[in-house]
């Protein structure tokens, strides 16, 4: 809401030719700004590519958690099940629930959240419910349902 009402101050002055004393700062052609920026934009970029090729690695073994068999109620972990990750989740009850583990948004692998009890992507933090519904973009989809039984 900020940024809206900042926006039309900005135009208003433009449109009254007058000049603004923080319009620079928010002027698209403004000089150097890509050059300040690039070392922020290059190290989350490398942050999100290394998430996604270690969590991938990460599921070759045990899983994220360890294995499903020795999942404790409340916990989650990523496995690999007919080679494809998938997001596994032992309720209080005991009882599993699986779902893909890939995140609908741009791929990257889910990790659990204890303390929320929800999948959420290390890249651009879409947050899933343990039936993998969307609770937060980025992501619209939810995550695709597995049978824990093949697990």
């Amino acid at each position: 809401m900020t940024g809206g009402v900042l926006a039309g101050t900005i135009i208003a002055s433009l449109v009254r030719g007058e000049q603004e004393p923080w319009g620079g700062l928010y002027d698209p052609g403004r000089v150097g700004s890509p050059l300040r920026s690039a070392p922020t934009y290059l190290k989350a970029q490398w942050e999100a590519g290394k998430h996604f090729v270690k969590d991938r690695l990460d599921t070759l073994g045990d899983g994220t958690n360890g294995p499903v068999g020795s999942l404790p109620p409340g916990e989650g972990t990523v496995v690999r099940a007919g080679g494809a990750p998938c997001a596994v989740h032992r309720d209080d009850q005991g009882e599993l629930h699986a779902v893909s583990a890939v995140c609908t948004h741009l791929g990257c692998l889910v990790a659990f959240n204890n303390a929320e009890r929800t999948w959420e992507c290390p890249c651009h933090g879409s947050r899933f419910g343990i039936d993998g519904e969307v609770l937060q973009g980025p992501a619209l989809s939810p995550l695709e349902r597995e049978d824990p039984d093949e697990l």
